[in-house]
């Protein structure tokens, strides 16, 4: 059953908030972290996840342009970009925005949808 479960690659550069939605997480879903878009990147090619959980201030590549990368490359894959914007140019490349402060109930519901979508 462990194999069922989404992979789920969080794109977080707060270390503090990294942990903690990383910890939510895990309770349902395979979890992977990284602190930065290029990071993010090459952990996408390597771990292949079902979701990407992105902010979109990220340190090397924001989140929007990481999504791009990864539609390019996969565009299975589904991208969750969480944002204190309103309004991100730009996010057209993801497949929901969630607004800060993360309710992580409604995320975990959402990366549950889109992983079940990535893999069909």
């Amino acid at each position: 059953m462990d194999t069922e479960r989404i992979k789920v690659l969080l794109v977080e550069d707060d270390g503090d908030s990294r942990e903690l939605l990383a910890e939510l997480l895990e309770e349902e879903f395979e979890v992977l972290t990284a602190g930065d878009g290029l990071s993010g990147l090459k952990a996408f090619e390597t771990d292949h996840p079902d979701v990407i959980v992105t902010d979109e201030s990220l340190p090397g590549m924001c989140g929007t342009v990481l999504a791009q990368h990864v539609k390019q490359r996969n565009p299975q894959a589904r991208v969750i970009l969480v944002s204190g914007y309103s309004q991100v140019e730009g996010a057209e490349h993801c497949d929901m925005v969630l607004r800060k402060p993360i309710d992580v109930v409604r995320l975990s519901a959402a990366v549950e949808s889109l992983g079940e979508a990535a893999r069909h």
